[in-house]
């Protein structure tokens, strides 16, 4: 009898041990669990961290970029206007010089007439003056194309124009990109700094532009004045839409509940 209990003791030891180390086992593996969880929780939380701060990034740049691109482009619009008005000037005194010349040959020609060999020479005293300041008018508005260098100017701001539309294009597609990684949850660490990297590269290339050698400290300073009232103006079109399309919806929605 004290054979079969020393056996039976033995067994129920062995029966609790086994039970005590699937215990430590299992609480092992929940605490390993757990560990998991919680490192697993701080990638994500840093991801996120990261995400956010790269996408703040990219919005300040690409602003930015807005900003230049607005200034470039009041400034191409201003020397354009101001180089259309000269050029245009410049054609239409062309013609009245040619016009007067014309004039003037088809007079001499008659000479027939008595009151036009009578006043025929200060008749064309008159023509000469005409034509004289005419000419000069030209001369100092030629003179002051090519002193201004419209071409040039035109051309360097069209050049940076191009450049930054292209370059916020650029900041867009990768601002896309990174919420599409991020909505598919398969955003990695290596994908913000790829991304981080091209906005490196994009911002020393937007910042590189020299456009302020076309445009004066006071133009500056009136463009951004512009840029602020455009950017006012259409958050208030866009706060009047939306109050709009508000007040539209609770419409529909008192009509169905008297339906």
């Amino acid at each position: 009898m004290i054979s079969s209990n020393l056996i039976l003791n033995n067994d129920f030891d062995i029966i609790n041990n086994d039970i005590i180390n699937n215990n430590i086992i299992n609480n092992d593996l929940n605490i390993n669990n757990k560990i998991s969880e919680i490192n697993n929780l701080n990638i994500i939380s840093k991801l996120n961290q990261k995400k956010k701060e790269l996408l703040n990034r990219i919005e300040r740049s690409k602003n930015e970029t807005s900003t230049r691109l607005f200034m470039v482009t009041e400034a191409y619009d201003k020397y354009s206007y101001e180089y259309y008005i000269i050029s245009l000037t410049i054609l239409v005194l062309s013609s009245i010089i040619t016009f007067i010349e014309a004039f003037r040959l088809t007079i001499i020609e008659m000479n027939s007439y008595e009151i036009i060999i009578h006043n025929k020479i200060y008749f064309s005293l008159i023509l000469n003056i005409i034509l004289l300041i005419t000419g000069t008018v030209i001369t100092i508005l030629s003179s002051i194309i090519r002193f201004k260098n419209y071409r040039e100017i035109l051309e360097g701001l069209k050049e940076a124009q191009t450049i930054l539309v292209n370059y916020k294009n650029k900041y867009n597609r990768q601002f896309f990109i990174l919420n599409y990684h991020y909505i598919n949850k398969n955003l990695t660490d290596n994908d913000i700094i790829k991304i981080s990297d091209k906005i490196t590269i994009y911002d020393k290339i937007v910042k590189s532009i020299n456009y302020f050698q076309y445009i004066k400290n006071s133009d500056i300073v009136a463009y951004n004045k512009s840029k602020a009232k455009y950017d006012l103006n259409i958050y208030k079109i866009k706060t009047d839409t939306r109050n709009e399309f508000e007040l539209i919806t609770k419409k529909k929605k008192k009509k169905n509940k008297k339906k």
